[in-house]
């Protein structure tokens, strides 16, 4: 076998800022798109001697991107990777701009794929004092480090996308003895069970998808944390009035993390610093460093100063306080 083909359905408005997105993680990306060879054919300038009669045997077909990556350690990694982007960004397109975001692997069976990239994901080290370990491995716990058992099942949400760990490296150098958590967008619950782990007194975790809730709760109860220490939301803030007042209510947060995507996180700007206690820090992550300084420059217009920055893999990470 001499690659893995991955298709991802989406839209023809979306195709071309999909495929830059996937290949930021594979390193090439190809657009499927029956709407384009149908422009392309009927242009008023003709730019073809021959096409193929095969590109017209499925009109009707969804656009799509495909992908294709070795069948080893770094394709696994790649296939991980792009699974984490395409859950961040179905969570958060209430207008169905990307469409099903449908991921399908060929060359391997996709039934067999979950257990398959299982024997490449290992436990690592994150910062000064994670260590983070699935449950189907047996290592031993580094001296001086905290345990963190992450099963992302299919909500995604390893600790090893750019986007997440850097995250957690930000955790891992603030004191969080005691602290109120929020983590909007959680996804498998990997930052709230973070923050918990490392000191943390109490986290509310939310996501659109209710899948990510029960995840959440998995590894909440696999790493013993006890259900008086969370909780867990499901549905939209930006849309949620009744969970805006409940997010009030359980503030103010010493911690707020919101792993998302740009667009996102700045029309989410006129409450998460109302939420942030006085000394409290803003971590904002899944940010593609081509629109890094539009998250900085809102932020900043809500009098926010950004205290930290990590870049990483063409990813952002800004750690916010209130200016003072």
């Amino acid at each position: 076998m001499d690659y893995i083909e991955v298709r991802t359905e989406t839209t023809h408005d979306a195709a071309e800022l999909l495929a830059e997105l996937l290949a930021e993680i594979t390193g090439g990306a190809q657009v499927d798109d029956p709407q384009t060879i149908e422009d392309f054919v009927n242009a008023p300038v003709k730019r073809w001697d021959y096409i193929e009669e095969q590109l017209f045997d499925n009109p009707q077909r969804n656009p799509s991107v495909n992908c294709y990556l070795p069948p080893d350690e770094e394709g696994a990694r790649m296939l991980r990777e792009m699974g984490e982007l395409l859950a961040q960004l179905k969570a958060q397109d209430e207008c169905g701009f990307y469409g099903s975001l449908k991921m399908d692997v060929s060359s391997v069976k996709s039934e067999d794929w979950e257990n398959n990239w299982k024997q490449y994901y290992k436990p690592f080290n994150v910062g000064d004092r994670l260590y983070v370990c699935p449950s189907w491995e047996k290592a031993e716990l580094p001296e001086g480090r905290v345990l963190l058992t992450m099963d992302p099942a299919s909500s995604f949400g390893t600790g090893s996308h750019a986007t997440t760990r850097m995250c957690m490296e930000q955790l891992d150098q603030l004191d969080l003895d005691g602290a109120n958590i929020l983590d909007v967008g959680c996804g498998s619950g990997i930052l709230a069970c973070t923050a918990l782990l490392l000191g943390g007194r109490h986290a509310m975790a939310c996501d659109i998808e209710e899948n990510a809730m029960v995840v959440t709760a998995e590894n909440m109860d696999k790493n013993g944390l006890s259900g008086l220490r969370y909780q867990t939301r499901c549905g939209n803030l930006l849309e949620d009035e009744s969970l805006r007042a409940q997010f009030t209510e359980k503030g103010p947060y010493d911690v707020i993390l919101a792993n998302i995507v740009a667009d996102v996180l700045m029309a989410m700007c006129p409450y998460l610093p109302g939420w942030l206690a006085a000394d409290g820090h803003l971590i904002l992550s899944g940010i593609i460093d081509t629109r890094a300084e539009e998250v900085r420059q809102c932020f900043k217009k809500a009098n926010m100063v950004i205290v930290n920055e990590i870049a990483r893999d063409g990813w952002v990470m800004l750690c916010c306080k209130k200016a003072q």
